[in-house]
């Protein structure tokens, strides 16, 4: 019966259809599907032969044919493949297809042209312009195709079948999947007893239908194995029902091989060892990286009192180099500009002398004195500001200094501007060092109190875990610092 549908499926009726192209004809014989009812994700074969019945243009007709073009343009269609062969003694053009097609009516359309291309300066331009004309070649009698009664992924006709290779405490296993369908399959994981499986590879072949999957695992197991099955479901068209398939139980009993390690006879904690080294071979990826972790840390460990050296030099060189040598390629009016720090409300006037001609910054400069000098209330604590009620709302000290350093970084921006792209850039660095010195300063003094403290805990091991506790107070008592050396503070003075 199967063979019988499949028969029907790929081998029906033909129709012949000539197109003339005035300088050529050709016949067109079209094999389509007998059935009228297709599932959705059924393979459904259109196969067209194609003979040149008249030629004018002066080409070999076994070159004209390797020209032709087809391809499917139903709005249904899902995927497809294509064979093409030329027979040299027939002299046509064999082109089989394979569709996979969604639910709806089709006609099976295809679209068929000459590739003309490979034959500009070869012949005329009105001869190019009428074979590159785009034929629609459809079915006379749609074709329905319909949903699938079941929802399953898996549509055709399969057979699974699994087999295991045993290493003794290794093992491979592949499920093999093989039919005739739409070219999807499981990805399975597998389920082991006494052992644990990875899998290695995965590759799916699809052959105009003929669909192989082979999925392969690694396993490591105890003294013995048991693999548990798999099932497959799956819509079969041709017998219009559900199937499902399952896979045997792999089993490895204890060895008894002598010439084998005889894992049984070991003791449990010689097993566990012998599966442990087993199991580092699934996931070497891990474990190396593990070791490379570990080695990191070892190594840092080992030179740390070099790499702290390192870093405290390399910090107070580039804040020396940058006060020294950096500070040369910044503009007067930029250096100016970050000297000037908000101390007092007032101090907003400071940067009125080197506004630029700007509007944009100007227009910004003028709305924050308005805004903060003038019309506003102060509530002050213990001499500075706490916060400013002002037209635009009520701003606290941290709000003010961001609006008063956005300005600034406006107009160290505008002069920034007028230097070259080298210059700029080592004016941008030597502002960052400026801007981040009391960071670097304090990160300096870490540094050095760290260095000297690991030194001292090397020297005598006995109180090493005292000077680590004293050395997580100093770093704790650094990053605080940090935090209270960039707390604003606003004195009130005039204001």
């Amino acid at each position: 019966m199967y063979i019988f549908l499949m028969f029907l499926l790929i081998f029906s009726l033909s129709e012949a259809l000539e197109i003339d192209y005035r300088w050529l004809k050709i016949e067109v014989e079209r094999f389509y599907p007998a059935k009228i009812s297709i599932y959705e994700k059924e393979p459904v074969f259109v196969r067209f032969d194609i003979k040149i019945k008249e030629n004018r243009t002066g080409i070999q007709k076994e070159v004209l044919l390797s020209f032709i073009r087809m391809k499917p343009v139903d709005k249904n269609l899902i995927s497809s493949q294509q064979e093409r062969l030329i027979h040299q003694d027939e002299k046509k053009l064999k082109v089989k297809n394979l569709l996979y097609l969604r639910s709806g009516d089709t006609y099976l359309p295809f679209e068929l042209y000459f590739d003309t291309d490979p034959m500009k300066g070869i012949l005329d331009e009105n001869v190019l312009n009428s074979l590159s004309k785009k034929m629609l070649i459809k079915k006379e009698q749609p074709v329905y195709i319909s949903p699938l009664p079941y929802s399953v992924p898996y549509v055709g006709s399969f057979d699974i079948k699994t087999g295991l290779i045993d290493e003794n405490g290794t093992a491979t296993l592949k499920i093999i999947i093989k039919g005739k369908g739409f070219p999807s399959v499981p990805n399975y994981t597998l389920v082991v007893k006494n052992g644990s499986a990875k899998k290695i590879a995965f590759d799916i072949k699809n052959e105009m239908g003929y669909i192989t999957s082979v999925q392969k695992y690694k396993i490591v197991y105890m003294d013995s194995l048991e693999v548990l099955p798999v099932s497959f479901s799956f819509f079969d068209p041709y017998q219009e029902k559900l199937i499902e398939k399952k896979t045997k139980t792999e089993k490895i009993e204890p060895l008894k091989n002598e010439k084998k390690i005889q894992l049984q006879e070991l003791s449990e904690e010689k097993k566990i060892d012998f599966y442990i080294e087993n199991f580092k071979t699934l996931y070497p990826e891990y474990f190396e990286k593990n070791q490379l972790l570990k080695r990191f840390f070892k190594t840092a460990d080992r030179y740390k009192s070099l790499i702290l050296l390192f870093f405290l030099i390399l910090i107070l060189s580039v804040t020396a180099v940058s006060r020294r040598y950096l500070i040369k390629k910044v503009p007067k009016e930029v250096l100016s500009v970050l000297s000037i720090e908000l101390e007092y409300l007032e101090d907003y006037k400071k940067l009125f002398r080197y506004l630029p001609s700007e509007e944009k910054i100007q227009k910004l400069y003028t709305n924050e004195i308005d805004n903060l000098l003038f019309k506003t209330k102060i509530h002050k604590k213990r001499g500075r500001i706490f916060s400013v009620e002002t037209y635009e709302g009520v701003m606290n000290s941290y709000q003010i200094l961001k609006r008063f350093n956005r300005l600034k970084d406006m107009i160290i921006d505008f002069y920034l501007k007028k230097l070259g792209e080298k210059d700029r850039k080592l004016a941008v660095f030597y502002i960052f060092v400026r801007k981040n010195t009391d960071i670097l300063v304090v990160l300096s003094i870490l540094i050095f109190a760290t260095l000297i403290i690991q030194l001292s805990a090397e020297r005598f091991p006995k109180i090493g875990d005292y000077l680590n506790l004293v050395n997580l107070l100093v770093v704790t008592a650094g990053i605080i610092s940090v935090f209270l050396l960039r707390k604003p503070v606003i004195k009130v003075g005039n204001d």
